[in-house]
């Protein structure tokens, strides 16, 4: 399914894996619909797994700009674009901390966001507030309200044992069973009961693989 998906999506590929070892990123910008280390991570075994494929909106196809990034525990992804995001640049980019605006690598909306959420979430362990926080910034900065334009905004951080997830304008689905628990763009494994997740909501994973539901505050 994620073959498929990349013959449109093609601007690159990101996964991060999670191992008794550790963390470990990749990130190529050959298309996933061809590549053959791609295939190869359908066959790797991992406590957890994020599988980003890019379709280029803001930023050029080059490896910084490529999902997953990653800063401390936390890897982010986003599957969106912020609306008019050029004008709103540089107002966006004020609310970022100093010192992590200074690690800025590529020009993606995505990274400011991430770099948004981490400036919010600072030294507390409200990782869902803060990431809904980045969320509702995004909303107030880039959105028209007049012209009812809305970002789409189905943003993904997590630790390896964590992990929230919000839905805007693109299709989110969940699926929670004895053996496996995943929050994906479509239900890639077919079978599984798995549940849409409705507009301007958030979900959890949390560290007792537990998946809860609720709307963005």
């Amino acid at each position: 399914r994620l073959r498929a998906l990349a013959a449109e999506h093609k601007d690159g590929w990101g996964i991060a894996t999670f191992r008794d070892t550790g963390r470990s990123v990749e990130r190529h910008t050959e298309s996933a619909e061809h590549s053959l280390r791609f295939d190869q991570f359908g066959h790797e075994q991992s406590h957890a797994m994020l599988v980003h494929i890019r379709l280029a909106s803001v930023g050029t196809v080059h490896e910084r700009n490529n999902h997953p990034f990653t800063a401390g525990p936390w890897v982010f992804m986003h599957n969106g674009t912020l609306k008019n995001f050029e004008s709103h640049r540089a107002a966006f980019e004020a609310r970022i901390a100093d010192g992590i605006r200074g690690e800025l690598q590529g020009e993606t909306d995505s990274e400011r966001c991430f770099g948004l959420f981490r400036t919010l979430l600072g030294d507390s362990n409200d990782v869902a507030g803060a990431l809904c926080r980045m969320f509702r910034t995004a909303e107030a900065l880039c959105d028209d309200a007049t012209e009812g334009k809305r970002s789409a905004m189905n943003f993904l951080v997590g630790d390896g044992r964590r992990f929230w997830a919000t839905r805007r304008d693109r299709t989110l689905f969940a699926v929670s069973t004895p053996t496996l628990v995943s929050i994906a763009s479509e239900p890639l494994l077919p079978g599984l009961p798995w549940q849409e997740v409705p507009q301007d909501s958030l979900v959890e994973i949390d560290d007792d693989l537990h998946l809860t539901m609720r709307p963005i505050p």
